[in-house]
Order: C-alpha cells, then sequence, then structure tokens
C-alpha cells in the first residue's frame, strides 16, 4: 500500500483522475506567461474585494505592496485563534472577493504563517481583452 493520503486512509490510491481539466489548467498556464497580462493597479482593482472578503472572516489588513512583476503581497491578521481548516476557509472568502474566471491557487506553510499564491484572469471574451492578477495573500502567523 501506498503512503497515507490523510490520516484515516486506508486505500493508499484514488477512483480517478482529473484530466478532463488539463485543458483549462493550460490555458491559464499559457495566459499567465503572456507579457503584460498581470493588470495593473491591483490596490484600486483588488484591495477593497480583498478587504471586505477578509473582515467578514474576521481578518484584518495590516500591509500591502506590489512587486516588480506585478505580484501584489497582502498580509493580513486575525487567525491565531483559527484551525488550518478554518485559516483556509477565510483566506478562499476574502480570494472569492477578486477571483476572475480562471484561477490556480497553492497554499504554502511557513515561519511567515500560512501563503496563499494565486493567478486569477479572464481569457479573451466579447466583453474584454484577457488580463489576470499575481496575488499573494499571507496570512500572518503571529496575533
Amino acid at each position: 500500500m501506498s503512503a497515507k493520503r490523510w490520516d484515516t486512509d486506508e486505500r493508499g490510491h484514488g477512483i480517478g483522475d482529473a484530466s478532463a481539466h488539463v485543458e483549462s489548467i493550460n490555458e491559464l498556464a499559457e495566459l499567465a506567461g503572456r507579457p503584460e497580462w498581470v493588470a495593473e493597479d491591483p490596490e484600486e482593482h483588488l484591495l477593497p474585494g480583498l478587504r471586505q472578503g477578509a473582515e467578514s472572516t474576521g481578518l484584518t489588513i495590516t500591509s500591502f505592496a506590489t512587486t516588480p512583476d506585478g505580484t501584489f503581497t497582502v498580509h493580513v491578521k486575525g487567525a491565531s485563534e483559527m484551525s488550518r481548516r478554518q485559516v483556509r476557509q477565510a483566506a478562499w472568502t476574502a480570494l472569492g472577493a477578486v477571483a476572475e474566471l480562471a484561477s490556480h491557487v497553492r497554499e504554502v506553510h511557513g515561519e511567515a504563517g500560512t501563503v496563499f499564491e494565486v493567478v486569477t484572469g479572464n481569457p479573451d471574451s466579447d466583453r474584454f481583452a484577457t488580463h489576470g492578477h499575481s496575488l499573494r495573500l499571507v496570512v500572518d502567523a503571529t496575533p
């Protein structure tokens, strides 16, 4: 049997694959690699929604900054009494307030806290040209 996938796993393997989603995943990867795809002014476009989403779960934005590559990093506090699952739910609520039609989120744990690395954007449509956002939501480990 393979290594356990969670604490009560007895099978050691799954029931299928997610290959039906590979085309959509590849589409977002291709868009994210386009020069100048990340939209400008994330403070204007993302911060209000992130603030509203974070505050609705008890989190507070403590700082934010945009790096030269366009990644918008936002630090929040207020999760010191939350379980890992509650932190994830709070983060996804905040992220849901700014998510576009296609999104990728990766959760990483480190000394600074829990970091949600996000790429979200829109493919070309009749309404808007393709664009997206690079976002790093840091749920600080300290109160």
